[in-house]
């Protein structure tokens, strides 16, 4: 049966498996239909893209195609950014050999030496999870959300080094997944936006 509105709401705080059979039916039954769309369907493609082979060949076009899957609503500024920019910053998030804390500071922070100007945690995030979707969790508003919800926040999301932060949500992550019994850190992410819609129609 797919989930009729308010049964995320009523399943909040209960019992897992309900909950997860519950998000797996409204999958199934096409409810994240349009939201996966843009953002998960075509992950084989993208992640072609980013290859290290093909990430210097990386358009315009390209570029913003991920920007949007990501979600990110400062196009106009994400696109002001030289497309050699935009490889240099992708390059080194997933790829440099420094330490993944290093890597987000330098790519989330303000003053990061690789900050693109309209990508934050949401277009960041997204990539590595886009790369290695076993690994790495996306950081959004529906990810904090559904955390707060589901009784997992860490509480350390709003200060200190954006690499820590991350850290501690992706620990956060990792707990829902076991808990729901949920493939990947792609699945989650399409949970997340499924437990925090304002409102869900009827399958």
């Amino acid at each position: 049966m797919v989930a009729q509105p308010g049964n995320a709401q009523q399943l909040r705080g209960g019992n897992p498996a309900e909950l997860g059979d519950a998000f797996r039916a409204a999958l199934a039954g096409g409810e994240l239909a349009a939201y996966n769309r843009r953002r998960w369907e075509p992950a084989s493609e993208y992640r072609l893209w980013l290859t290290e082979e093909n990430l210097p060949q990386l358009t315009e076009g390209q570029a913003l195609t991920l920007y949007r899957a990501s979600n990110s609503r400062r196009t106009a500024q994400f696109q002001a950014n030289p497309i050699e920019e935009i490889r240099d910053s992708l390059d080194f998030l997933l790829y440099d050999t420094i330490k993944l804390e290093g890597r987000l500071d330098e790519s989330m922070g303000e003053e990061g030496a690789y900050k693109l100007a309209g990508a934050g945690k949401e277009f960041v995030s997204y990539l590595l999870c886009l790369r290695e979707p076993t690994l790495f969790g996306v950081w959004n508003g529906n990810a904090e959300r559904a955390l707060r919800l589901v009784g997992l926040d860490p509480g350390t999301l709003r200060r200190g080094l954006w690499g820590l932060r991350y850290i501690d949500l992706l620990d956060a992550l990792h707990g829902v997944l076991r808990r729901f019994g949920l493939a990947d850190f792609a699945e989650v992410d399409q949970m997340a936006y499924w437990l925090t819609r304002p409102e869900r129609k009827p399958g």
